[in-house]
């Protein structure tokens, strides 16, 4: 909100002695750090392994170090950010400095600190400052190094552990936020000059009180009234939840798959397009067909809870807590503080950006993107490039349209990503617009339009591998590959995809249960391989990618338990290799399956776990009968209460003749023997849960801003300082008033 003058205040008036320097520190740009943040912090902040600041270079006593004498001990202290700041800033930054290996270089200081020469310093204990996980390089420091203090991971941390060459090392990583104090308790012992690790521990401050003394008597407490008033805005309640929306699991530990595709970030993604239409219209956008969201998975810090983590300060009821989630659960979601932009783009340089989502040799092999619910990539696993060892993107559609090398996107996402800093490389980075928005208010907004609207996931993929290929020399038998049908998390896969189901009219003749192992490193979860042969009496109509005039087509569908079809694609195959077929339709009038003719109706409500309390639907319920998939397909509650899915609207108007290929301009491959293509939910049977209808391809609400009230948390407009220290609230507030007025 203020460029974090906040934090550093409290960190001045606390007499920091010494950080080091972190990547959120350049989200501005080397001249914001060199102009205003080194200046207006009174402690310096240390790089020891960048170049290419002077500014930075001089903080301390030079070269990334610092000596402090306490109580006639010298302490150096060594800082290090991580080694991955070159794909974490935006290009132009990035060109200014050279970032060397952190440990490699604390390792260097850390020797000349200790090597008794005193014209590069001289220090009797060593700490590193590193900005970089704990857990994977506490073992890496020399036997020069005597405690370290991580972060960026936001993980707890605190242990000794043996270093690099059989050294005891005290290594504390205090969590984040300043959830918690850590301890490193060191002896040195004056006459052997020997240190000795006493003990390390982190203090959970939620669970204690500081009193104003504990720190020298520094008056912290001055910020009582600001903090007050902040810890009522960020209770205000947004949105109301009918289920949890989940970052990637690699099967053991929730939340730490980044490389899957996952229900938490594409509600993020979808709130930048939707923020796109609903921006000033002096910085709206050029005239576009499409606009789409990106966020990266490893953007998101927290999931979207059900289950209420907010501090009301008493002003809604216990039994009422659940489903609400507030401004402060927004930010733990996307607590950084990173700056909105847009960049128009074209269709080749998009699939472009998601190809890149693969990187072969790289830990991790994958990072995803999550995009926006007008996005529908089908990935072609058996088609691969560089090597074998990366899918090609087979088709893009956009708004139930595909999208062709030239055509125009409008992509929203982080400046960071546009301006290729976030290790994702896209063309044009100059052009980035940034209107000054943060993404974390721009998904609260967003979350705020739906009117306490029950909010609940489609479970449809974004994403999916398809590949069909001739199964000897007759094209009427295609083996079939499927890949990424599923999310990885338990209680998301009983909601999601269950078996595959291929339809000719409105004839299913083929079903297969969906493997729902999780891969731990990709976004591959919920397979699905088989041989399926065309019916001599399915469909026909203009090829719209296999090599031919005329083709036979079906449809295969991914579908809950429940018989909800949430993902549709077509298979076709050249109409001549079956004699006796005759042309059912000329192309976009022949009948293919819809909602109301498919075997198994959609219900209302998606299914869920009645027993797993991390993903509760609340509301009135029975039990939902066993669904068609098998004894695996799930059954549960299902709710009777109003519910919205977000990002389920793409903007496409339902097609006339539901069951016809829907036209949607040329197929990416159109010289393969067979074909294979995605179709728009509207085509293809309708999506589980109700459409979130946003009035077209901009995304663009037609309901207006919502959102509770103030009054809900006890807070007035009427309060001299709200603008300043509400600054979400109140912009919701005044902005749905604007629209009433």
């Amino acid at each position: 909100m203020n460029h974090d003058e906040g934090t550093l205040d409290v960190l001045n008036r606390l007499r920091m002695d010494v950080s080091a320097l972190g990547v959120h520190e350049l989200d501005h740009g080397l001249d914001d750090l060199e102009g205003r943040v080194l200046p207006y912090a009174t402690f310096p902040m240390l790089a020891a392994n960048v170049s290419g600041s002077d500014a930075l270079s001089a903080e301390g006593n030079g070269r990334g170090v610092f000596i402090k004498e306490v109580d006639g001990v010298r302490v150096g202290f060594i800082g290090v950010v991580t080694d991955e700041l070159p794909k974490l800033v935006s290009s132009s930054t990035r060109v200014q400095l050279t970032v060397a290996p952190a440990v490699a270089t604390a390792n260097a200081r850390a020797a000349d600190l200790k090597d008794g020469d005193p014209a590069n310093g001289e220090a009797d204990v060593v700490v590193v400052l590193s900005h970089e996980d704990a857990a994977s390089t506490a073992t890496s420091f020399s036997k020069n190094v005597d405690a370290v203090v991580a972060g960026r991971s936001h993980v707890s941390y605190a242990q000794t552990v043996t270093g690099v060459e059989g050294n005891q090392i005290a290594v504390v990583q205090p969590d984040h936020y300043g959830l918690k104090l850590g301890m490193v308790r060191l002896n040195y012992d004056r006459d052997t000059k020997k240190v000795s690790v006493v003990n390390v521990e982190n203090r959970d401050l939620k669970q204690e009180y500081c009193y104003e003394d504990d720190f020298g008597g520094v008056d912290i407490f001055s910020y009582k009234r600001y903090n007050k008033m902040m810890d009522l805005g960020a209770a205000r309640p947004v949105a109301q939840l009918g289920v949890d929306y989940l970052r990637g699991s690699d099967g053991v530990t929730p939340g730490v798959h980044t490389g899957t595709e996952s229900t938490a970030a594409d509600l993020v993604a979808e709130s930048y397009r939707y923020w796109l239409a609903d921006i000033d219209p002096i910085e709206q956008p050029p005239a576009s067909t499409h606009y789409v969201g990106v966020v990266r998975a490893d953007d998101l810090k927290a999931d979207f809870r059900y289950k209420s983590t907010g501090n009301y300060h008493g002003e809604v009821p216990a039994d009422q807590v659940d489903g609400l989630f507030t401004v402060d659960e927004v930010r733990n979601v996307s607590p950084d503080d990173k700056a909105m932009g847009y960049l128009s783009i074209t269709g080749a340089d998009l699939k472009a950006l998601i190809a890149q989502q693969w990187r072969p040799g790289a830990d991790p092999s994958a990072l995803q993107l999550g995009l926006s619910a007008n996005v529908d990539v089908i990935v072609d696993a058996a088609a691969q490039t560089d090597g074998g060892a990366a899918p090609t993107i087979r088709e893009i559609r956009v708004d139930g349209q595909v999208l062709g090398d030239t055509d125009t996107v409008v992509v929203a996402s982080t400046t960071e990503l546009l301006t290729s800093g976030a290790g994702f490389t896209l063309p044009n980075g100059s052009g980035v617009v940034n209107v000054g928005s943060l993404g974390r208010d721009i998904t609260t907004n967003y979350l705020a339009s739906f009117n306490q609207q029950v909010l609940k996931p489609s479970y449809a993929k974004r994403q999916v591998g398809v590949s069909v290929t001739p199964k000897g020399a007759s094209t009427d038998t295609v083996s079939v590959t499927m890949d990424s049908l599923a999310y990885t998390h338990p209680t998301e896969q009983v909601l999601g995809a269950r078996r595959v189901r291929a339809v000719s009219g409105d004839k299913e003749f083929f079903s297969q249960n969906v493997d729902l192992t999780v891969d731990r490193s990709g976004p591959t979860t919920g397979k699905a391989s088989f041989d399926l042969t065309i019916p001599a009496d399915a469909p026909t109509g203009a090829c719209r990618s296999a090599e031919a005039t005329t083709c036979r087509w079906v449809t295969l569908e991914s579908v809950n338990g429940v018989g909800q079809v949430l993902n549709s694609f077509y298979v076709e195959v050249p109409a001549d290799a079956s004699p006796g077929a005759t042309p059912s339709a000329t192309p976009g009038a022949q009948p293919e399956p819809s909602a109301t003719t498919s075997p198994t109706p959609a219900p209302s409500a998606e299914p869920t776990v009645g027993a797993d309390p991390t993903t509760p639907v609340p509301g009135a319920g029975g039990t939902a009968s066993q669904g068609p998939g098998g004894e695996d397909s799930g059954d549960g509650r299902v709710t009777a209460s109003p519910t919205a899915t977000p990002g389920d609207g793409s903007g496409a108007a339902p097609s006339e003749n539901p069951t016809a290929v829907p036209d949607g301009g040329s197929a990416a491959s159109p010289t393969a023997p067979v074909g294979v293509g995605g179709l728009p939910p509207s085509a293809s049977g309708g999506g589980a849960g109700e459409s979130e209808a946003r009035g077209g391809a901009s995304g663009r609400s037609t309901s207006g801003s919502g959102g509770w009230s103030l009054a809900r948390t006890g807070v007035s407009l009427g309060s001299g300082v709200i603008a300043l220290t509400l600054v979400i609230s109140g912009y919701l507030i005044l902005r749905r008033r604007r629209q009433a007025d």
